[in-house]
């Protein structure tokens, strides 16, 4: 499908990566009425988006009608957190990879995302690894 509005809310780090599951900077709010994550079917399958909560995660599955030929997997990249003039930031790259089913070749990876974040938390305990 093809992603028309997506406003990302990563401007800011707000909070440390204890557990984290899902790469730094790919994540989007969804709430009613507000205008943050569109997108549209340009694909001839029918899809489900199902999102439901468990006691500690939000959970979601996007099913479809007919089997895709094709695996996309988000890979994060080139992480780095640097001090620059202003504080400190982090700054990763998120690559789409589409693999197909039946070799297993990776078929595409495109750049979707390059991410410069202020660290809005303590960050002694920070790696920094390049200084601007």
């Amino acid at each position: 499908m093809q992603i028309v509005e997506h406003h990302h809310h990563d401007g800011m780090d707000l909070f440390p990566d204890y557990g984290r599951q899902v790469p730094f900077g790919v994540g989007t709010s969804i709430m009613y009425n507000y205008l943050d994550y569109c997108f549209k079917n340009t694909t001839e399958n029918v899809f489900q988006l199902i999102v439901y909560t468990m006691s500690e995660y939000l959970c979601g599955e996007l099913r479809t009608d007919k089997e895709l030929p094709f695996n996309y997997h988000i890979k994060v990249k080139e992480e780095f957190f640097s001090k620059e003039q202003g504080g400190i930031f982090r700054n990763n790259c998120i690559y789409r990879e589409c693999f197909d089913k039946k070799t297993g070749k990776l078929l595409t990876k495109e750049l979707i995302k390059r991410n410069h974040a202020k660290v809005m938390y303590d960050t002694d305990n920070l790696l920094i690894e390049r200084t601007e």
